[in-house]
């Protein structure tokens, strides 16, 4: 065992399918509200905002919220 293991610090996730069920599915209908444009109406905590900037999911483009990439392969393309 390395000194890193059984310290009590989970690792950090590093995409949606690391988190907890209801957590990565509360994240995918904050991208989606943010996709739709809904931010004004359903405002995302900031720590759901933070959690997805960690994640590489958003990013702040003149003071808009982005999806990436990826962030468009986690939730799918829109019908």
């Amino acid at each position: 065992m390395s000194d890193d293991e059984g310290q009590g610090q989970p690792a950090e996730p590093r995409s949606l399918h690391d988190l907890p069920v209801d957590i990565a599915i509360r994240l995918r209908w904050v991208l989606r509200d943010i996709r739709a444009g809904r931010l004004k109406l359903l405002t995302p905590s900031s720590d759901d905002l933070r959690s997805l900037a960690e994640l590489g999911l958003i990013s702040v483009d003149n003071d808009q919220i982005v999806l990436t990439e990826a962030a468009n392969l986690a939730i799918g393309s829109p019908e």
